[in-house]
């Protein structure tokens, strides 16, 4: 009987080491992930020197970054009078598992994106996108929503 009871016993003791283990490996993975970021991305928000994000979704400033198949990048911005400039174009690439788009531009000004996902309970994807250019104005982190 004692037997019996240890071997029980020594059984629970494994299923609740293998639940515990995978709960915590569920708990490290990222809330959302993707692995195809092609489509329009509508920035909301930038990040300010003092080092918090300034809404700016209302203001009627739209700066879209397309990522649009195969592969080609553009930056552009729609004027209330409904006039689009076009701020930058070049080639994209992405990895997903560095979450890194790399931009190579015609005149040599790449840049290189980290999406960072941000789970916002919506239908649309988010991500804070550091922007990394080869200068300090070139470079900005701003917070986007992908709208196509």
């Amino acid at each position: 009987m004692g037997k019996s009871i240890a071997m029980v016993l020594c059984a629970l003791f494994g299923v609740m080491t293998c639940a515990c283990s995978t709960m915590n490996e569920t708990e490290e993975e990222p809330q959302t992930l993707l692995s195809d970021i092609s489509g329009v991305w509508l920035e909301y928000a930038y990040l300010c020197e003092d080092g918090y994000f300034v809404d700016i979704s209302n203001t009627g400033f739209n700066v879209y970054y397309e990522f649009a198949r195969p592969n080609i990048f553009t930056k552009y911005t729609i004027y209330s009078s409904g006039d689009k400039f076009i701020d930058t174009q070049g080639e994209w690439t992405y990895n997903p598992e560095t979450r890194i788009a790399h931009i190579e531009e015609p005149n040599g000004w790449n840049l290189d994106i980290t999406f960072t996902f941000i789970d916002d309970k919506s239908e649309t994807y988010a991500a804070t996108m550091d922007i990394k250019g080869r200068t300090g104005i070139s470079s900005s982190t701003i917070k986007a929503k992908k709208i196509q």
